[in-house]
């Protein structure tokens, strides 16, 4: 993406230099730019392989910077909503004269030190809701939040298991590597959105709020919002996209003035969408049903009874899960909303980003839980084997259109971005002498 985005910004880059050049001498940037390319495109045969990544790695450099800098701040908007978002989810202090909320915090510090970790933060949200879930940015500050609704259905033993896994996950660095995901995931959807801003009116406002928002230093109940926003680029917008009156077939004047984007921010947002849609959604998808797992198999192993996380899960079977929590955190929930339809940090994802809950039963029940998991159909072997090939031939298709994209983008870029950055460059450096 940042090789597709340098015609912009070296564009960008080259025209600041001819600025400049009004006041000191400065290189001539755009012409030592056009003058490689240029040799590239007449003998690409005689560049060696060195040379072509070592100009590639020039191009991406300050597509590369401005993507750190937008990392950063990305990073910055997760860590704080998943540190602070407990404290504006309507939750409050366990209180001491209950019996079921000082139980629950006990067994938690006691599965806290099976683990060797600091205890964390244990606060309660009353909500009938059936869930629990774990906040933060690693061990050192985390908090767990359960339901009323969960408390009220749990004895200490399933409580203990519950614990377990939530303490479980917060010890295997699950909160640090959620808060990678999301931002990963942000920012290839900040790069996705680039595609709809050229076009939409709405889309482009849209886009500079949530890159404003990106960017703000402040933490806030609404954290969480912007990280679902950003990490489910393609949610359908509330708004008519036509920017055109009915009867008029022209193009309309904001197109032509954003079309020397086209290249760099099109295909670029095009791309980023394809990929994060693709290959990455499904594979972080993957990664986090095996940290399910793991936490799973980390409770009993801080309770040393698989029974009492199984029989806790099979109360939550079928209770209902939604209400609890924001959306956005439901991959750290013990029973994610992301398993009936709910949009959660993966929800874009055509994998699921938790097993489902008779899996989990089933994987408790190999280490010696007493369960009664449900059985579903699986796919015969003749099912796998013609799937097979068809994932290799999508992964081929995948590199092609790769390939593809890049041509299309460099013809877009020197047609509408560098053309006439050229020609803007040649009157400036002619005006300065």
């Amino acid at each position: 993406v940042a090789i597709l985005m340098a015609p912009l910004f070296y564009a960008v880059i080259g025209l600041a230099f001819d600025v400049l050049h009004f006041v000191v001498p400065m290189p001539d940037l755009m012409r030592s730019v056009t003058e490689t390319v240029g040799a590239l495109i007449d003998d690409p045969e005689r560049v060696s392989t060195g040379r072509w990544i070592y100009i590639a790695s020039v191009a991406a450099l300050p597509g590369l910077a401005v993507m750190a800098l937008a990392w950063r701040a990305l990073g910055g908007v997760v860590r704080k909503a998943m540190g602070s978002d407990a404290a504006h989810a309507a939750t409050r202090a366990v209180d001491v004269g209950s019996l079921a909320e000082s139980r629950f915090a006990n067994v938690v510090s006691e599965m806290a030190i099976a683990a060797g970790i600091e205890a964390p933060q244990v606060r309660v949200t009353d909500t009938d809701a059936v869930n629990a879930a774990a906040f933060g940015v690693d061990r050192a500050h985390a908090s767990i939040v359960i339901t009323r609704g969960l408390l009220a259905e749990l004895d200490r033993a399933q409580m203990q298991g519950v614990a377990a896994h939530l303490v479980g996950s917060i010890a295997n660095g699950d909160m640090r590597i959620g808060a990678r995901f999301a931002t990963v995931l942000g920012m290839f959807g900040l790069i996705a959105r680039l595609s709809h801003s050229f076009s939409d009116r709405e889309a482009a406002r849209r886009f500079w709020t949530l890159l404003r928002g990106s960017m703000q230093r402040s933490s806030g109940p609404y954290d969480g919002q912007l990280v679902m926003e950003l990490t489910n680029p393609f949610e359908p917008e509330a708004h008519a996209t036509a920017e055109t009156p009915a009867g008029d077939e022209g193009i309309p004047w904001r197109t032509w003035a954003w079309m020397p984007l086209a290249g760099p921010l099109v295909m670029s947002g095009f791309f980023g969408g394809l990929v994060c849609t693709v290959l990455l959604s499904p594979l972080l998808s993957l990664i986090w049903r095996s940290r399910k797992y793991l936490a799973d198999a980390t409770a009993v192993q801080l309770t040393r009874d698989p029974d009492t996380l199984g029989h806790a899960l099979e109360k939550m079977r079928g209770a209902p899960i939604e209400g609890a929590f924001g959306a956005w955190i439901a991959h750290v929930c013990v029973v994610p909303n992301g398993l009936i339809g709910a949009r959660s940090i993966l929800g874009g994802s055509a994998v699921p980003m938790s097993p489902a809950l008779d899996k989990r039963l089933k994987a408790l029940g190999v280490m010696g839980a007493h369960v009664a998991p449900r059985t579903g159909a699986t796919l015969p072997t003749a099912t796998w084997l013609i799937l097979a090939p068809l994932v290799a031939i999508v992964v081929v298709l995948m590199g092609m259109v790769v390939v593809g994209l890049l041509f299309v983008s460099v013809a877009l870029s020197g047609l509408f971005t560098w053309l006439p950055a050229l020609a803007i460059h040649a009157l400036l450096r002619w005006g300065s002498g």
